[in-house]
């Protein structure tokens, strides 16, 4: 029993034996159940409160990390993309590089050919 509970249940007891003292045990006879029962229902609905507690702590701790993973991968993300666009041109000039590099063959071949067939 949660220590709230216990206390609450201890200060009632109290009342019940000074109403006992005072009156009768038929006073609080049919009252002490239904005070138990609250007592337990209120001891389980903290017991229940403190799991979702640690639970929702839980889920904010996990939302931290996520939030600083996204935040880490965005700037990873932005970094990769200015690094392609700073090296952009110099794909192209590799691009074009090799294009007139096979260009430059097929010329050298068909030259080739040329001068076999007619004996250059």
């Amino acid at each position: 029993m949660s220590e709230r509970v216990s206390g609450l249940a201890n200060s009632i007891y109290r009342e019940f034996e000074r109403l006992i003292g005072k009156y009768d045990e038929d006073v609080v006879k049919e009252l002490m159940p239904l005070v138990v029962a609250v007592l337990e229902n209120l001891d389980s609905v903290f017991a229940e409160n403190q799991e979702h507690e640690v639970e929702l702590e839980l889920l904010k701790e996990d939302n931290e990390q996520l939030i600083t993973q996204y935040e880490r991968e965005k700037a990873l993300r932005k970094h990769a993309e200015e690094a392609a666009s700073r090296d952009a041109p110099i794909r192209r000039q590799v691009i074009v590089s090799a294009h007139l590099y096979r260009a430059e063959q097929h010329v050298a071949e068909s030259v080739a050919s040329v001068q076999s067939v007619y004996g250059g």
